[in-house]
């Protein structure tokens, strides 16, 4: 086991621990996570009793702001509308409910994880290459910038939702409610996000070691040469060998943090995902309308399928984050064939061959068990948004519309 330094947790868990934080004042997280202290009897009491409160309020906001609200009921024009945002709300609270409780179970797991995550980044860091320091530290300055934008992104929402909506009389409560939703959305995807980028950053070292010191080239022939990545270094069998079995080690331990990041944040990302998922059938759906009907509720069906884009950026961020994951293990195994071919030495190659057969075992993969993070579900979450819009609108048909009774009623009332 690799004694970390302060320095080496510092740089990974305390920009996890600041979105943390974020995530337990929206009650969505265990207030106590230390593992000197989480096993203490008060310390467990604490959490359960914290997370029962979160779940009493995120459902007292449901019935209260949510299903309730007469904001929303006076302004969807659709039965259809009413019932998937009635869906949304209680996914939505779902979600509140079963995330909490899952990261508490999951916090040994997520202790193991920034455990190994942190021992790969001292072995990577005491390679003393300044081309790899750099890159980390980069990342390093990349996802402070993350996390500033996962806080200004939900306060401007908020801002631009007050603004839009400031003609409407709604309560405190419904703003805050909404608040309390847009900054737990950003939170929860910038948890996972924050994790898988930060092990990616770390296969890409593995790319640019293994770069250093095996020629990819046929016509490098074991000399120094320049590529467009880095430099070839010159070192002999023995070095090779120590630094290829550095490498796989460094791999294996990489590929556990992967499985424990799919292990400890599946269940918030399907819900996540889920959630994106009704509301951009919801909007689309409204969207179609008011540009059928074009009535007062244009303006409204436009800006909801704006509050649609905030909910697919997240998911698309770390869609790419994930393929690019996937896409730096396959790179490995790229330019372990590539230096196959260029070595000399047979026990270089037969220790290549090993390490091209624990690629070919573990590829690090990005999946919370359903599907897989990868372009290909951005693609299936369009086909199916386009299926469900085209049932909904052959459905509309048979469901009168809100406008058009209100309409009825009216009239025959004599108003």
């Amino acid at each position: 086991m690799v004694d970390l330094p302060i320095e080496a947790k510092s740089e990974i868990s305390q920009s996890y621990h600041r979105v943390s934080f974020i995530v337990k004042c929206c009650g969505l997280y265990p207030l106590v996570t230390d593992p000197e202290k989480r096993h203490r009897f008060g310390y467990q009491i604490l959490n359960i009793v914290a997370i029962l409160a979160a779940i009493l309020g995120y459902g007292y906001i449901l019935v209260h702001y949510s299903l309730a609200s007469e904001f929303i009921r006076h302004n969807t024009g659709s039965v259809i509308i009413q019932r998937m945002v009635d869906i949304f709300h209680v996914t939505r609270y779902a979600m509140a409910a079963v995330v909490p409780v899952y990261a508490l179970l999951s916090l040994n797991k997520i202790h193991q994880m920034f455990r190994g995550l942190e021992e790969v980044n001292v072995l990577i860091m005491n390679s003393g290459d300044k081309l790899i320091r750099s890159k980390l530290s980069s990342l390093d300055r990349y996802v402070r910038i993350i996390q500033l934008v996962a806080l200004i992104v939900p306060l401007s929402c908020v801002v631009v939702s007050y603004a839009a909506f400031s003609h409407i009389p709604v309560g405190l409560g419904f703003r805050i409610s909404r608040l309390l939703c847009f900054f737990s959305y950003a939170q929860l995807w910038t948890q996972p996000t924050l994790i898988v980028l930060q092990a990616g950053g770390r296969f890409t070292s593995l790319t640019l070691i293994l770069r250093m010191y095996f020629p990819t080239t046929p016509s490098c022939g074991g000399f120094l040469s320049t590529t467009s990545h880095t430099e070839t270094v010159i070192c002999n069998e023995k070095e090779q060998l120590a630094v290829l079995k550095q490498i796989k080690i460094l791999h294996d331990k990489l590929n556990d943090v992967v499985e424990l990041v799919n292990y400890c944040f599946s269940v918030q990302i399907t819900f996540c995902v889920g959630l994106c998922f009704v509301i951009g059938v919801v909007c689309s759906f409204g969207l179609f309308r008011a540009f059928i009907y074009r009535n007062e509720l244009f303006y409204m069906g436009v800006l909801n399928f704006v509050w649609y884009m905030y909910y697919l950026f997240f998911v698309l961020f770390f869609i790419a984050v994930g393929s690019k994951i996937t896409r730096e293990g396959k790179r490995i195994g790229v330019l372990v064939h590539k230096a196959i071919n260029c070595a000399s030495s047979s026990a270089v190659i037969n220790e290549l061959n090993i390490f091209s057969q624990q690629l070919l075992h573990r590829s690090p993969v990005i999946t919370c068990g359903l599907f897989v993070y990868d372009w290909t579900l951005l693609y299936t979450m369009i086909g199916a948004t386009a299926t469900y819009l085209i049932i909904l609108i052959q459905f509309d048909v048979s469901f009168p519309n809100l406008v058009n009774v209100n309409g009825t009623q009216t009239a025959a009332s004599g108003v």
